[in-house]
């Protein structure tokens, strides 16, 4: 069966974008979706969208990791399918979209595309580390330099420990620039390796600033290595409303491929 798709990246964070509003995918097997994102033999990607019909906002998106299973809210891939659904008439420059953790408002200017994300009210240190959910679970490691971190290796070693085992977890590398400004790098489940950047990601260590800094925060610049993100919050005694997540998008390509059912 033949697919059209485009590829869409958000600092890096690069992803397949399938039309599915007719429902043609309704079974995909995640041996099709780890094999179109197969950055050797198949289209490659960090994961999987699929723009599905919706009754409660322009569209849902069904987010895959490149593992082929289906995952937890995606920032940069709700911003990259934002942009694909205004690009194709599904929805306006401000709308709203379903995922896996309710519902996301967000709008679209040009290459630039903004969404909100769920509030947080809960986190918790493990040792110095911070552990929140920003729609997927973080930690949040505080470190006077990256560069030179090997973000690979120290990750998979997480992976392995008790509290992280059975669902894996994100990790993400800090350093604080200034309390406006922070460098950041992290490890994803399900793609098992460092990404450019990530959306949930830079929103957990954006806020995990505000809670180890103690200050009233508002808008965090967080350089990826893939680019710039913008994450914008309110904090009411640690608890964390009208969060925003913005930051330049870019659509790559188009194409078509085929694919067997299983």
């Amino acid at each position: 069966m033949k697919i059209f798709f485009d590829k869409y990246h958000g600092c890096g964070n690069d992803f397949i974008i399938i039309n599915n509003l007719s429902n043609t995918f309704p079974k995909i097997s995640s041996k099709t979706i780890k094999n179109l994102c197969d950055r050797n033999f198949g289209i490659g990607a960090d994961g999987l969208i699929l723009i599905n019909k919706s009754k409660k906002a322009s569209f849902e998106m069904i987010y895959y990791n490149s593992d082929g299973k289906i995952s937890t809210m995606c920032g940069n891939g709700g911003r990259c399918a934002l942009h694909y659904a205004w690009k194709n008439g599904i929805s306006e420059k401000k709308s709203s979209f379903l995922a896996c953790d309710g519902l996301h408002f967000g709008e679209v200017s040009n290459d630039f595309v903004s969404i909100s994300l769920q509030n947080i009210e809960e986190f918790k240190f493990i040792e110095d580390d911070v552990f929140i959910n920003t729609g997927s679970p973080h930690l949040v490691k505080i470190f006077n330099d990256i560069s030179e971190m090997d973000v690979f290796k120290i990750s998979r070693k997480i992976q392995k420990l008790a509290p992280f085992k059975s669902n894996g977890i994100n990790v993400n590398f800090m350093s604080i620039t200034n309390q406006s400004t922070i460098q950041l790098r992290t490890y994803e489940r399900g793609v098992e390796d460092e990404t450019l950047s990530c959306g949930t990601g830079a929103v957990a260590a954006a806020i995990s600033l505000s809670i180890v800094s103690k200050k009233d925060l508002k808008k965090i610049l967080v350089k990826a290595v893939g680019g710039d993100l913008f994450v914008e919050f309110k904090n009411d005694n640690n608890k964390f409303y009208d969060i925003y997540l913005s930051g330049n998008v870019k659509k790559v390509f188009s194409g078509e491929t085929n694919y067997e059912k299983n």
